[in-house]
């Protein structure tokens, strides 16, 4: 290959590169979703939390009353990002999912969840309240 082959192929390249940080900048791609999972069941329970989606394990976190599990990650293109969260606590078990990109994109950039033993519930922009709660997901 010669020389003005390769620098033009590097240029292409480049630019490319440059194109796709510009569209996800600029809103072509979705924005990274933030996800902050705090404990808000009773003080003094320990929230065990283990997220998961089709293409990551987050592992396993405790969280004592108050406090926070976050983590971040890009929506695919498509619509079908998806994560789910197991939560369990003195004997209970259950389980949410705790993103689904068509129900929360909409919602929030910076997704904000209480676990509460009803269900979790989360950060209403419109209200600053914790007012959209959602019942645990009925195993199948």
């Amino acid at each position: 290959m010669n020389p003005s082959t390769q620098n033009l192929l590097l240029f292409s390249w480049l630019l490319s590169l440059a194109l796709l940080f510009m569209a996800s900048e600029a809103g072509f791609l979705p924005h990274k979703a933030d996800i902050i999972i705090s404990n808000d069941l009773n003080a003094g329970l320990i929230l065990t939390i283990h997220c998961k989606s089709k293409n990551a394990d987050l592992g396993v976190q405790r969280l004592a009353y108050v406090e926070d599990f976050e983590f971040k990650f890009r929506p695919n293109v498509w619509g079908t990002t998806q994560y789910y969260c197991s939560m369990q606590w003195n004997g209970a078990f259950h389980w949410f999912d705790i993103y689904v990109q068509t129900r929360d994109s909409r919602l929030c950039n910076r997704c904000f969840w209480k676990v509460r033993p009803k269900g979790p519930c989360m950060l209403n922009y419109k209200t600053s309240k914790y007012d959209i709660c959602y019942p645990w997901n009925i195993d199948a």
